[in-house]
């Protein structure tokens, strides 16, 4: 009994204290968790961000004006204020993946355009570094629509 009553004691204990966090390295991300959306003419885009750390990931919608809406998940990386990842999402009934870019201005995200390649359901672009990130289409923090 004195050996139960010492277990339990010990364990109350042990649960009891607190241990101090290990000091980590804070890293300053561009962007934060949040939802960045885009709308014009009818069209509307809505990248809601889950995750920044340094990996990027969140759900994107696509949902042009008289075309199919596209839903899908995103994941990717940050890099010199560029977000590059991939994008896989359902239109028609049919799962696709597309490579998609977004060049980060504060609270803004630009999305960037280029030539691309195909190779059966992945479209990529052919060079990312050669991007246009010209403000076409430019997805705004805290002005979602869908």
């Amino acid at each position: 009994m004195k050996k139960y009553i010492a277990v339990v004691c010990f364990l109350l204990l042990t649960i009891s204290c607190k241990q101090t966090p290990k000091e980590t390295e804070e890293t300053d991300f561009p962007i934060s968790v949040g939802c960045y959306g885009y709308t014009q003419d009818g069209s509307t885009i809505t990248f809601q961000v889950t995750r920044v750390d340094p990996m990027v990931q969140g759900t994107l919608i696509y949902n042009w004006a008289e075309k199919d809406r596209n839903s899908g998940s995103f994941s990717g990386s940050i890099d010199d204020n560029i977000i590059l990842g991939t994008y896989t999402f359902i239109s028609e009934g049919v799962e696709s993946t597309r490579q998609v870019a977004f060049k980060i201005s504060g609270d803004q995200l630009i999305e960037g355009f280029g030539e691309v390649t195909s190779s059966g359901k992945m479209v990529a672009f052919k060079n990312a570094s050669a991007l246009n990130f010209d403000g076409s289409v430019t997805l705004t923090k805290d002005q979602c629509a869908n």
